[in-house]
């Protein structure tokens, strides 16, 4: 993730503004923040962001409205609306007028900051894939629409989940994922399991898939991101 992304934090309590700045910044973010309505209107509107966070209940108006308003003047960026409202009427009327996201509190960081990411990454132009179903890479190789595969164990056919982790790491070749980045994408955050279940699951890909799972090549760790895939 590069490190120049930039965040727009809208939220009155001071408490949360600052749990939430701080994360965020640490995970790499350029965050500003605003903590009412007319500012939080004024900067959204105004500037180009790579996603805003909104909160409902703000001091001059109600989140809905001002990311309404905002999208009425064209401000495009993904919208990640936070907020005590749980109820799907709240859920349903914040994504009708044009937020792309929705998060309760009391919220974990870590999902905040995944869902931030996935906003970013949706946001971004998708890497030219290979139209070939087939992924060719050493000694190995995958069918993407069948999930059949040669492995360490001969020929076998992958899990959905393992298909899926293949797939992402195809697309993002040479590039570092996340463990937040991999959940979301192959997991979803309904189900949202922890960075043990990524960790096992890349475990497999190089029991299946390198000569030595013990010095991998082709699924490697990427200490303090999370991991890349390499032909």
């Amino acid at each position: 993730m590069p490190d120049s992304q930039r965040i727009l934090l809208i939220e009155d309590e001071p408490l949360v503004r600052d749990l939430v700045m701080l994360n965020l910044t640490h995970a790499g973010f350029d965050v500003t923040a605003c903590e009412d309505f007319p500012s939080g209107l004024s900067r959204l509107s105004a500037d180009t962001w790579d996603v805003a966070v909104v909160d409902v209940m703000l001091p001059g108006g109600d989140g809905f409205t001002l990311v309404q308003k905002a999208r009425a003047s064209g401000q495009k960026c993904p919208i990640l609306m936070l907020t005590a409202r749980s109820d799907t009427q709240s859920k349903v009327r914040g994504l009708d007028t044009g937020a792309d996201d929705y998060l309760t509190k009391p919220f974990d960081v870590p999902e905040l900051i995944a869902r931030v990411r996935a906003l970013v990454r949706r946001a971004q132009p998708q890497a030219q894939v290979p139209k070939s179903p087939k992924l060719e890479f050493a000694t190995y190789w995958v069918r993407l629409d069948t999930g059949q595969a040669l492995t360490n164990e001969g020929e076998v056919t992958l899990s959905d989940k393992e298909l899926r982790l293949v797939e992402l790491f195809h697309r993002n070749e040479d590039r570092a994922l996340s463990r937040a980045d991999i959940l979301e994408e192959v997991w979803g955050m309904d189900a949202f399991p922890t960075d043990r279940t990524v960790d096992n699951f890349v475990l497999r890909l190089r029991k299946l898939f390198e000569p030595n799972p013990e010095e991998p090549k082709h699924f490697i760790t990427v200490r303090g991101r999370g991991y890349l895939f390499r032909k």
